[in-house]
């Protein structure tokens, strides 16, 4: 092991070896079922670190969904092209306030648009 504590590996193409699934696909799916919950290294989600997740915003799913590249996204509602880049590659996530913002774009793009032209006017 190295000083600072990772080891390195690197893979040889050529020789990866194939998974074997043929003892999953015997399996009953109840069988699976008890075996992926007795795997240590996996243990099931608990309701407790199940509340305390976050849901993240799919920013790319959004503005892929209003038919905008990320410059169109981020100048038709005020934010920085570098921000919805961040977003977008996980770099950072939104704020509460980002969040909500996203939300009302979701829901209504039109709405935030016009608020937007208003405040440039106003």
């Amino acid at each position: 092991m190295k000083k600072d504590g990772i080891t390195r590996v690197k893979l040889d193409p050529a020789n990866l070896k194939k998974a074997d699934w043929t003892a999953l696909d015997a399996m009953t799916e109840a069988e699976s079922h008890t075996a992926a919950l007795s795997d240590p290294d996996c243990p099931p989600i608990s309701e407790a670190v199940l509340a305390r997740g976050r849901r993240r915003v799919n920013v790319a799913a959004l503005r892929t969904k209003l038919g905008l590249t990320q410059a169109e996204f981020a100048s038709r509602f005020g934010l920085p092209l570098g921000t919805i880049r961040d977003w977008e590659q996980g770099v950072h996530i939104p704020d509460r306030a980002a969040r909500v913002l996203l939300a009302v774009i979701a829901h209504s793009p039109e709405t935030v648009t016009k608020a937007l032209e208003l405040q440039r006017v106003g």
